[in-house]
């Protein structure tokens, strides 16, 4: 016996809805017609919507290991033996010129 590939919840539902509206009379089957249709359009927004959100969390995703990085080369530079000496130079106070 071969094994049968599984149709999508969204399909099997879709085609659920489909013999619905073939087995209500005409009155209703119109009113099944615009639920379908709605649904169609809520799956298709709800998809955007997930295709957004995956694109803004990459966005920041990229943006964190960015700040980390320059966090990173900033705490080493200030842990490198010529830090130290740079620090104190610049630290002295300058005189007025006269």
């Amino acid at each position: 016996m071969a094994a049968r590939k599984k149709a999508s919840a969204s399909k099997r539902f879709q085609a659920g809805l489909r013999d619905l509206e073939k087995r209500l009379p005409r009155n209703l089957q119109s009113a099944v017609r615009d639920m379908r249709a709605n649904l169609r359009v809520f799956q298709r927004q709800l998809e955007r919507a997930r295709l957004d959100r995956d694109a803004r969390w990459q966005k920041i995703q990229t943006q964190m290991r960015r700040d980390i990085v320059r966090l990173l080369q900033r705490i080493e530079k200030a842990l490198s033996p010529n830090a130290g000496r740079a620090r104190a130079r610049a630290s002295t106070p300058r005189r007025k010129k006269r």
